[in-house]
């Protein structure tokens, strides 16, 4: 239990004021960050399927079939740079970034069709599904498991940790540090001089 640091009352949690002076009770808070919270994945995993629908769109015109490579490489991305650390926050990022991104592809072949007034036959005539497209579609769940995993294997183990303190008008801006000495490394590692180990 802490203790006014006025008179030395034995403060109650998560009192704002002193009960026996009236004294504010400062301190350094920390951010309170529920362990079941899976607010903050989900949005990282709808900026993977931002990302991988840009891909998506972008190279149509020049492959045809793709499969899970854009969400693959977009579940990466948003997990290294987002520095999860937990490995379910990096499979539900994963797995939005796929479901997300499978919706919005259907629906904009569907869409499309809609609008040009065709049959879905139009759209396929005289295709026959591979043996390769079998098993690229049936394997993309797993895919998105193991980009999650890869994702949060390849990110730092040294994760920036956030503090926040109070003022009058709520909380402050957040305190990042490390990172100078993370971007002098990226810059030695992209030049060849430092030697990852």
């Amino acid at each position: 239990m802490a203790a006014c640091s006025k008179c030395g009352f034995t403060l109650p949690e998560g009192a704002v004021y002193c009960p026996n002076c009236g004294t504010p009770v400062k301190g350094v808070e920390k951010k309170d960050l529920s362990a079941d919270s899976i607010a903050g994945p989900i949005r990282l995993g709808l900026i993977g399927t931002l990302l991988s629908v840009t891909i998506l769109i972008m190279s149509s015109p020049l492959m045809a079939d793709l499969y899970f490579i854009p969400s693959f490489l977009s579940t990466i991305a948003v997990t290294y740079f987002s520095r999860t650390k937990r490995l379910k926050d990096a499979v539900i990022i994963a797995m939005t970034t796929y479901l997300f991104t499978e919706a919005i592809n259907a629906g904009l072949v569907l869409g499309m069709l809609y609008v040009e007034q065709q049959k879905l036959s139009s759209l396929y005539g005289d295709y026959i599904p591979s043996l390769i497209d079998v098993l690229m579609y049936s394997i993309s769940p797993i895919t998105a498991i193991i980009a999650g995993y890869i994702g949060f294997k390849l990110a730092p183990e040294k994760r920036e940790e956030l503090y926040a303190y109070t003022r009058e008008g709520g909380f402050g801006p957040t305190l990042l540090y490390r990172l100078r000495g993370d971007l002098k490394k990226f810059k030695y590692v992209l030049f060849g001089s430092y030697r990852v180990e």
